[in-house]
């Protein structure tokens, strides 16, 4: 119920709903405390109660969440699990250090979310219960008190922020105890003594803006020593003599730092006009620097294992040593690099896991290289400008599971080194000048549970093994093969209720079958009805022919279906509206005929009748259209009609003809009289 326009206070018989798992009430209007009775709600999973005017202290007994409890349990699969196509859920949670959108709500990621309210009192100890939090966020708000040390038993916490309230006391030294903490925002409190200092911790804040604002932290990272003399703390900031000794150290400053301006631009300006090879020198070095071109001197990498500089303005090659070292995970997506993926990219028995390169302006081929590492499980070459054919050298990635090399120009069949990816989930060629028969060895890929074939020449019938695809038949599971976002960011652009859907996530239940745009003919199988755990099927601009299989019925799943732009014909199977799922319908501009199924739930899905436009012989809902009407046109009476339509332009084709002989005889007949 978030982003509306609700007040009041939060009821206390959301206690009463005991198998509540997700609670968003954010940017509302609610004011008042939390309820206690929220602890009786064992299987919450998720609360947003942020942007609201909550008050009050957070209830002391939050840790009877049990579900909290250690659900995870080294990241394994299993618990409840909310789908984007269900219910949409969209969770705004401030972590990480950006405000992140979760289409997927998951039990093993689990967040408390009370930011920008009007929280009062001291934070509760109890909150080192909630063991399975992945993310803490109370920022904006007016908390006070110590930093409870209890945060520290909290293991899975990987994002906290506590920025902008009144904390005070020493930042626990537990903190460092927690091994996946990655994001830290502690900025604009009232903490003091020193930063808590290990390998680990001193990581996460090497600017130092988690502790920005708070004028009594000394140490790491900003490099203040504690035991300095003159070193501020709360008892000497209450004294007015800080504060003057403050003013007058600030007056220095500044007028030794404007001194120290003053001097260097003006012996600046006298060097620049004199030498001039110092002058380009000087420009040069500052071009070296902000011309955004990737310089691999300025970034060790011999132990770094995953590098990430994607959604930049970076230009230039992709640097050749790029790919040296121990790296497995390297992202450059997003950029704007262009020329050929270097060859050394992909050097022997290398670790290399996932690739990253979409969304730039690279061109050429894939370099063979890529044979060379065994290890790549995901390789994502996205929208960019490559040419050629999508290489048999990747044969030597057998651990391949996501393969993306949409948005390019490969051209020529579907690529026969598929066959050999033994472990290929997901597979996305969409967008190429591929050309040729969807081969039949498509139903040998076991594991295969996304095919994107879109926007392609591919031609021929719909191969009948695709039914041997057994994980795309399978029910929803929780189970299975999960890429998260957190790890990878995955982007599947799936055309699928009637948009053109980005997701980030991609999941063993989300199946989806995507051969849109293609040149695809004859009818269509009805095997199709066998991929019963499909919940997305595309089909629409091809040059299918035949009826509507009533097999389709059996695709209990379904939740979007678009036939649409193809030469099918007869009847709509009365049998879709078994499909209690199916939520988008599209099947215009197709010659089907006779009445449009109607039933409670099946008029709700069009009721302005775009789905069925372009159908000339269909009658009934929802354009209103009776099918008892004398005039309403048939196929049978469109062939009738159409054959008298071939008599008269007959009888009018003589016509034309006679009267064109006769005008231009009689003409002659004058032209030649006049002549005489």
């Amino acid at each position: 119920m978030g982003n509306n326009k609700l007040n009041g206070k939060i009821p206390e018989f959301i206690g009463d709903l005991k198998d509540l798992r997700i609670l968003l009430l954010e940017s509302n209007s609610f004011y008042g405390s939390i309820p206690e009775e929220i602890n009786a709600l064992e299987n919450l999973q998720f609360i947003g109660f942020s942007n609201n005017q909550l008050s009050g202290p957070i209830p002391e007994k939050l840790s009877g969440l049990k579900t909290i409890i250690n659900r995870l349990k080294d990241g394994n699969l299993l618990g409840f699990i909310i789908s984007q196509l269900y219910i949409g859920v969209q969770v705004n949670l401030v972590a990480k250090g950006l405000s992140m959108q979760f289409d997927v709500v998951r039990s093993y990621n689990n967040g408390l979310d009370l930011s920008c309210n009007n929280l009062t009192g001291n934070l509760p100890s109890e909150l080192g219960h909630l063991q399975g939090l992945y993310a803490l966020n109370l920022s904006h708000n007016r908390l006070s008190g110590n930093f409870p040390i209890a945060i520290g038993n909290m293991s899975l916490l990987e994002s906290l922020d506590l920025s902008y309230n009144n904390l005070s006391g020493e930042i626990p030294v537990s903190l460092t105890l927690l091994d996946p903490l990655s994001t830290l925002n502690l900025a604009h409190n009232n903490p003091s003594g020193e930063i808590p200092t290990s390998p680990h911790f001193d990581t996460l804040s090497r600017d130092g803006l988690a502790y920005i604002g708070n004028k009594f932290l000394c140490g790491a990272p900003d490099g203040s020593h504690c035991d300095r003399e003159d070193f501020p703390t709360p008892e000497s900031s209450e004294s007015e003599h800080s504060e003057e000794q403050s003013g007058e150290w600030k007056m220095v400053l500044a007028l030794a730092f404007a001194g120290y301006v003053v001097g260097f631009w003006g012996l600046f300006g006298v060097v620049y006009l004199v030498n001039e090879k110092w002058r380009k020198a000087y420009w040069a070095s500052v071009d070296r620097i902000v011309d955004g071109i990737i310089r691999c001197r300025k970034i060790r990498l011999e132990n770094i294992q995953a590098l990430d500089l994607s959604a930049n303005n970076f230009t230039g090659n992709v640097p050749t040593e790029v790919g040296l070292g121990n790296i497995r995970y390297l992202a450059l997506s997003d950029n704007k690099l262009s020329g050929r993926i270097p060859f050394s990219l992909c050097q022997e028995n290398g670790e290399l896991m996932l690739l990253y390169f979409s969304n730039n302006n690279l061109f050429g081929t894939i370099p063979t290289s890529f044979g060379n590492y065994s290890s790549l499980v995901y390789l994502n070459l996205g929208s960019n400008n490559l040419t050629g054919g999508i290489l048999e050298e990747l044969q030597g990635a057998k651990r391949l599971s996501f393969l993306n090399v949409s948005g390019n120009h490969f051209d020529g069949s579907f690529p026969s080194v598929v066959r050999r990816l033994e472990r290929i989930s997901i597979i996305d060629i969409g967008n190429n000048k591929l050309s040729g028969k969807i081969p039949k060895f498509i139903g040998d890929l076991k594991d295969l549970r996304i095919l994107l074939l879109e926007f392609n020449s591919f031609n021929g019938s719909i191969p009948e093994e695709i039914n041997a695809l057994e994980n795309l038949a399978k029910d929803r599971n929780l189970l299975g093969f999960i890429i998260s976002r957190l790890y990878i960011g995955v982007r599947v652009n799936l055309v699928a209720k009637g948009l053109s859907v980005q997701f980030d996530v991609v999941r063993s239940y989300n199946n989806g079958l995507d051969l849109s745009c293609n040149n695809l003919t004859r009818n269509l199988p009805s095997e199709l009805g066998h991929l019963q755990g499909l919940y997305a099927l595309n089909l629409s601009y091809n040059c299918l022919s035949g009826n509507i299989p009533t097999a389709i019925r059996n695709m209990s799943l379904l939740e979007s279906l678009n036939l649409s732009y193809n030469n099918l014909s007869g009847e709509i199977p009365i049998s879709l509206d078994l499909l209690d799922p199916l939520s988008t319908l599209n099947f215009a501009h197709n010659n089907l005929s006779g009445e449009i199924p109607t039933s409670l739930y099946f008029d709700t899905l069009r009721r302005d009748g775009l789905a069925y436009i372009g159908n000339k012989f269909l009658c009934g809902a929802p354009d209103g259209i009776h099918c008892d009407s004398e005039d309403f046109p048939t196929p049978e009476s469109s062939e009738h009609s159409e054959e008298q339509s071939g008599e008269w332009k007959m009888v009018l084709a003589l016509a034309f003809a006679g009267y064109i002989v006769g005008f231009w005889g009689l003409f002659e007949v004058v032209y030649l009289v006049n002549e005489k």
